[in-house]
């Protein structure tokens, strides 16, 4: 059993009979009232995400979770497809995974979260090195303050960058903020 104050993201925990990941949490203390967790959780079984407050103190069950080395190979409409390191491969709904596949591209290694011997979810690294393929070209005079252009990246992922990024660039990538980083 945890407590609230032991909240921290990608945590998976136990509320009715199902798992939920928190995503994000913020710890509110009002002037009036007692103290709260307002959470994002994202259930495994369905991929849908809901907002939850949860009374400073509360208890939940843990789930047993194991991670598996694996790589991503592919996506269809449908689902994103990994091989794990048994050689096996496994199918994932898109729904579950649809916001970390734009960060992969193909024989990127990840973690495949498995929970009660079935894979539920991947995990991705936290920041990942990207190719620019298409950024329009910086128009000179047009650098008044902090200027900024949207690029395209080889995955399909358009980042907001600074002004100096060009076609070729490869460029870093925060996975949780979906934020440019660094240029390397």
């Amino acid at each position: 059993m945890i407590s609230t104050s032991n909240f921290e993201k990608g945590l998976i925990i136990k509320i009715g009979d199902q798992a939920w990941q928190i995503n994000n949490y913020d710890y509110v203390n009002p002037g009036k009232g007692p103290a709260f967790f307002r959470t994002t959780l994202k259930n495994f079984k369905t991929g849908k995400t809901v907002v939850k407050t949860f009374r400073s103190g509360e208890k939940f069950e843990t789930m047993d979770v194991e991670y598996l080395e694996g790589t991503y190979l592919y996506s269809d409409r449908k689902s994103a497809v990994f091989l794990a390191k048994n050689s096996e491969r496994i199918s994932l709904a898109l729904e579950l995974v649809s916001e970390k596949i734009p960060y992969l591209k193909e024989k990127s290694e990840v973690k495949l979260v498995s929970l009660e011997g079935k894979v539920i979810s991947v995990q991705i690294p936290p920041k990942v090195d990207l190719k620019v393929t298409e950024a329009p070209i910086a128009i000179k005079g047009n650098t008044a303050g902090a200027v900024t252009k949207v690029v395209t990246l080889e995955t399909g992922l358009k980042v907001t960058v600074p002004i100096f990024i060009k076609e070729g660039d490869i460029l870093r990538i925060n996975t949780e903020t979906g934020q440019y980083t660094e240029r390397m």
